[in-house]
C-alpha cells in the first residue's frame, strides 16, 4: 500500500517538475513584455527565426488594405480576421506576442522583400505595439 502512494506521488511530482520545465524553455523565444502591451524597459524584441516559421514557412502576402486596419486597439479575433493567424508557435495559454513573415512589395513595383512583424498584446488580449524588424518593411508598409 505504501509503495502505490509513493508512486502516485512520485508521479505526481515528476509531472509538475516536467510542466515547470516546458514553460521555461518557451519563455527564452518570447520578448518581455509590460502588463501593457509594450517592450519593458531596456528589452529589446526577440525575433524567431525565419526557418523556424513551421506553420506558413513562404511567408504570406497581406492585403495591404487590411494591413493598414491593424492598429493598436484590436482583439486578437479581429487581427485574426485581418491579416490571419500567427506564423510561430510562441505557445498556447495566455499568449501575448504574434510574429509573422509577411512578404511586401514597393508600391513602385520593386523587388518583393520578406518582412518579419510583431504584434504585442496587454493583458486583456488588446493589441498594444505593432513592431517591424526592418524599418524599411514599415516604410514599404505604410
Amino acid at each position: 500500500m505504501k509503495q502505490a502512494i509513493f508512486g502516485g506521488a512520485f508521479r505526481c511530482l515528476l509531472l509538475a517538475a516536467a510542466g515547470a520545465a516546458l514553460m521555461g524553455c518557451g519563455s527564452s523565444r518570447l520578448s518581455k513584455i509590460t502588463d501593457d502591451g509594450r517592450l519593458a524597459e531596456q528589452a529589446s524584441p526577440v525575433w524567431p527565426g525565419i526557418e523556424d516559421n513551421r506553420w506558413q514557412p513562404e511567408g504570406s502576402v497581406p492585403n495591404p488594405d487590411n494591413l493598414a486596419k491593424v492598429q493598436p486597439g484590436l482583439s486578437k479575433e479581429q487581427v485574426y480576421g485581418l491579416i490571419g493567424r500567427p506564423h510561430f508557435a510562441e505557445g498556447m495559454i495566455d499568449v501575448r506576442e504574434w510574429d509573422y513573415v509577411l512578404n511586401l512589395s514597393p508600391k513602385d513595383g520593386g523587388q518583393a522583400r520578406a518582412c518579419q512583424y510583431k504584434l504585442l498584446f496587454d493583458k486583456r488580449m488588446k493589441l498594444a505595439s505593432v513592431i517591424w524588424r526592418q524599418e524599411a518593411c514599415a516604410k514599404i508598409a505604410s
